[in-house]
């Protein structure tokens, strides 16, 4: 049997007419004063039939000629056939016989049966839409709830398109005459809104509240505005979320709907009775005892919570101080731990007792560790991601739930799932760790767009799935591509030629050599740019070898060995430039030290990271001799998280680099500053010192670099449309110099967007327009600033 929502109604219609038949007089017999119960039933009839079979409606009936009458099968008999949905009302007769016997008389009432069913009217949404909705066809009953159910659920589909005030009604006198079922729409206008406003709001801004707002004022392109009226409930529930959140528990909010004359555009008014600000009064812990002590004593759990005495309360840090003591049980090994921060309001008082309700559970050991789906992927790969499920030891939630992170953030897997096998009472679980393989290898033709590089054609292969290891038998499976994949290591191909900057590499990363937190990498690189003065030319190789330690910090060491060709030197270049005319080999031993507590790579929105790195040229020879030192400290804080889960982000920024020897470094390895990757407002390279000029030995236009850097910048960035469309808000400062110091100080302010499209990657646009508030003589400025890249696949 199939159920469906028109059954279900006739269902609910049959229970409430059966129960009817139980309270109100069922027959002629009851009305004489006679009792047919047990008499035997010499008849059973229909009356009322028009359309419906007679003998459809008998095989409803389970009261038989020659059985003894039973009331209770009679009203079942009632039930079965309003199930039919065909009847508009049953009821039933008994009338006695001389020979003591009963007749039973069905008396029914057909429901018109449909010709047609229509809607007019209607303009914005099309007839099979309507219709669609309506659960009624020809030669369907005229269900009356049936019918108003596809009334509504047309109203409800026109005032998610924004027409608001759309008018949705049955042609009954048709109905009745012709039983053509017509559903007449009158659309009215799109209604969008205009404004948004607070009454009541005593507490907080018109700003504060209208970020937690689904519904948006009209836009245009960017936001539709439309009209929406349960959207405007779950945002009254958003705002009075709010509220509860920062302690106001009897705060409510309603709303009014404020229409222009024409009904084409509204303003919503949301009206807030903010109530009382409740303070925590104290704090009750109540957890199981083992043995004669508690797991943990109520002081220490009392410091993993946000909320004391004598704070606001805030059902927010209530959530959050549940998840923390949840995680400090989790680390020791209590999987099923539930753990509940509530607050029991005073009854005459604005004050709260925070009770800390723990169900601990018994801790859990880890067992055996599968992984299933990884039908390219080694295993190892798989388990290098596991943190906190070491077999024979006790389980850390935490690290379960890193676990996941680590799947989801590794690219490797396009699902990543962590299941703990096993009951809640059981000493020792095993896990299942489940994932489906990503497509990780691609290849790519696009072309790039940089106010710093020009134009600049790309042909990239990627395969961040990499085994260099796992040759092909056939050609068939090298074409397949199944073969070189499976152990998590990278290699990357580029061929990047343009009109000002040309770069061709190929690249080797093993994220895990030998099983082990080391890692290994290696790259070939020949890079060319033709600047105003001068051609530069590069080729090298580099090799580096790494560790991790742990999740947060990482070191790493590296040996570079390039050849610099300096050639096409214009007769006014700067003399640093014709001091290194022709071929210049480097070698450099470099290390780097990496901490980062930051949640994403591509777009943190909180934690910090800092770098360390320094390198000795000329370590294993060639021409120069000198040493380079840097480094920079990023922090990101989430200033909001709105309705959709979009963070605005404030983030900060230091760099500081020196060359400690002075006058030895060829200026083509010195440091540059200025364009859109480091300083906007100035052109690329436009800050800093300038050269002599080889013909008339006075300062000229062209970079030559310094050997101090200094930088930092603040930068707010915020949703506007989804996450396709950001703005950001931003100043840069700094300066170079040869000398250690903050002289000649720049700074410029501006602000940008930033369009993040799936098909153009992660970060393929931004666009920045900056203005220098401070420079300095000499310096090269440049309002707009962006980066493009066009993939073409």
């Amino acid at each position: 049997m199939i159920w469906t929502p028109k059954r279900h109604i006739t269902i609910i219609l049959g229970l409430i007419v059966g129960l009817s038949g139980l309270l109100l007089p069922a027959s002629r017999a009851d009305a004489q004063g006679i009792d047919p119960q047990d008499r035997p039933i010499s008849e059973v009839r229909i009356e009322g039939l028009k359309n419906v079979s007679e003998q459809l409606a008998l095989n409803q009936i389970r009261s038989l000629t020659g059985e003894p009458y039973n009331a209770q099968t009679v009203q079942q008999d009632i039930v079965r056939l309003t199930h039919l949905g065909r009847f508009d009302k049953v009821t039933v007769r008994v009338e006695p016989k001389p020979d003591g016997s009963v007749a039973l008389i069905f008396d029914v009432s057909e429901q018109a049966i449909l010709t047609d069913v229509q809607v007019v009217g209607n303009k914005a949404i099309a007839d099979q839409t309507i219709l669609g909705m309506v659960l009624l066809r020809p030669g369907d009953p005229a269900d009356p709830y049936l019918i108003e159910q596809g009334l509504n659920r047309i109203i409800r589909e026109y005032q998610d398109k924004g027409h608001f005030v759309a008018d949705i009604s049955v042609d009954r006198e048709l109905l009745k005459e012709s039983h053509i079922l017509v559903y007449r729409v009158r659309e009215g206008p799109r209604v969008k809104i205009k404004g948004i406003r607070f009454e009541g709001n005593d507490q907080y801004t018109h700003k504060q509240l209208k970020s937690k707002l689904r519904s948006k004022t009209y836009f245009p392109i960017f936001q539709k505005g439309d009209l929406n009226r349960e959207q405007l409930e779950l945002d009254s529930s958003g705002v009075r979320d709010f509220y509860h959140a920062r302690g106001f528990l009897d705060a409510q909010v309603g709303r009014r709907i404020d229409l222009s004359p024409d009904e084409k555009d509204a303003v919503v008014v949301f009206l807030i009775e903010e109530g009382r600000q409740y303070l925590v009064y104290q704090v009750r812990v109540l957890q199981p005892e083992v043995g004669d002590q508690r797991l943990l004593p109520d002081a220490q759990v009392c410091q993993y919570l946000d909320l004391a005495p004598g704070d606001i309360y805030s059902s927010e840090k209530a959530t959050r101080s549940s998840q923390t003591v949840q995680d400090l049980y989790g680390q020791l090994g209590f999987l099923d731990v539930r753990v509940n921060v509530s607050a029991l309001p005073h009854e005459n008082e604005a004050l709260v007792d925070l009770v800390v309700n723990i169900q601990q559970g018994i801790p859990s050991v880890v067992g055996k560790v599968s992984v299933t789906g990884n039908e390219l992927t080694r295993q190892k790969v798989v388990l290098r991601q596991v943190r906190g499920m070491d077999p024979g030891r006790r389980f850390d939630q935490t690290g379960v739930d890193r676990t996941r992170r680590r799947l989801a953030d590794g690219r490797l897997f396009s699902e990543g799932t962590v299941t703990i096998m096993g009951e809640p009472r059981d000493g020792t679980r095993d896990v299942l760790i489940d994932v489906t393989e990503a497509t990780t290898g691609s290849i790519s033709f696009g072309a790039g767009l940089s106010s710093d590089a020009g134009v600049l054609g790309a042909i990239d292969l990627n395969q961040r799935n990499f085994d260099i290891t796992d040759t092909p038998q056939t050609t068939k499976e090298f074409l397949s591509g199944r073969a070189f994949r499976g152990a998590g290591q990278s290699f990357a191909l580029s061929l990047q030629p343009g009109d000002e900057v040309s770069r061709y590499s190929i690249s080797f990363r093993e994220p895990s050599l030998l099983e082990t937190d080391y890692t290994f990498g290696s790259s070939l690189s020949f890079f060319q740019r033709e600047f105003d003065d001068y051609d530069e030319e590069r080729q090298g190789g580099n090799l580096s070898f790494g560790r991790r330690f742990g999740d947060v910090w990482s070191a790493s060491t590296s040996l570079r060995v390039t050849t610099v060709d300096i050639s096409g030197i214009d007769p006014e270049a700067p003399l640093a430039v014709f001091a290194v005319m022709g071929e210049s080999d480097l070698t450099g031993i470099g290390f780097s030290v990496v901490r980062s507590t930051t949640d994403s790579r591509i777009f943190p929105t909180h934690g910090n990271r800092w770098e360390f790195n320094v390198e000795q040229v000329g370590a294993l020879g060639g021409d120069y001799d000198f040493s380079k030192l840097s480094t920079e400290f990023r922090q990101f804080w989430t200033v909001e998280e709105d309705f959709f889960g979009r963070r605005t982000v404030l983030s900060w920024r230091v760099k500081a680099s020196i060359i400690p020897e002075d006058n030895e470094a060829p200026f083509f390895e010195r440091l540059y500053l200025g364009g859109q990757s480091s300083f906007r407002g100035f052109e690329f390279r436009g800050v800093g010192p300038r050269g002599i000029q080889a013909t008339t030995l006075t300062p000229g236009d062209e970079a030559v670099g310094g050997e101090w850097l200094l930088t930092t910048g603040v930068e707010y960035n915020f949703p506007i449309y989804t996450e396709v469309l950001r703005a950001v808000f931003f100043t840069d400062m700094g300066t170079l110099t040869d000398d250690p110091g903050v002289d000649d100080w720049r700074v410029s302010v501006g602000t940008g967007l930033r369009i993040k499209v799936p098909f153009f990657g992660s970060a393929p646009f931004a666009l920045d327009i900056a203005a220098p508030v401070v420079k300095q003589d000499g310096d090269q400025t440049q309002v707009l600033s962006f980066s493009l890249d066009l993939p073409f696949r």
